[in-house]
């Protein structure tokens, strides 16, 4: 599965704790929303996750949509691993 990339953040310090200030494009916007066409969902996961070194921008983060879903089996059984 390729990951979607889908905007920046900025940790900034403020006098009332961390923030992140999340920055998108249109493009970033349009990814967002055709992923959720394609998977006929009206609810969507994303990410912040920090970046190794910030960008020339001073951005600290990146956004991705979180594709994880659950197994639509179930296994079924009941049984507990513990």
């Amino acid at each position: 599965m390729e990951k979607i990339y889908c905007g920046n953040a900025k940790s900034i310090q403020t006098q009332h704790g961390d923030l992140q200030k999340i920055s998108m494009s249109k493009d970033d916007v349009n990814k967002i929303v055709k992923y959720m066409k394609d998977n006929n969902s009206d609810w969507i996961n994303i990410v912040v996750k920090e970046r190794q070194t910030p960008s020339q921008k001073g951005m600290t983060h990146y956004l991705e949509v979180d594709q994880w879903k659950p197994n639509s089996g179930g296994g079924g059984n009941g049984d507990l691993p513990f």
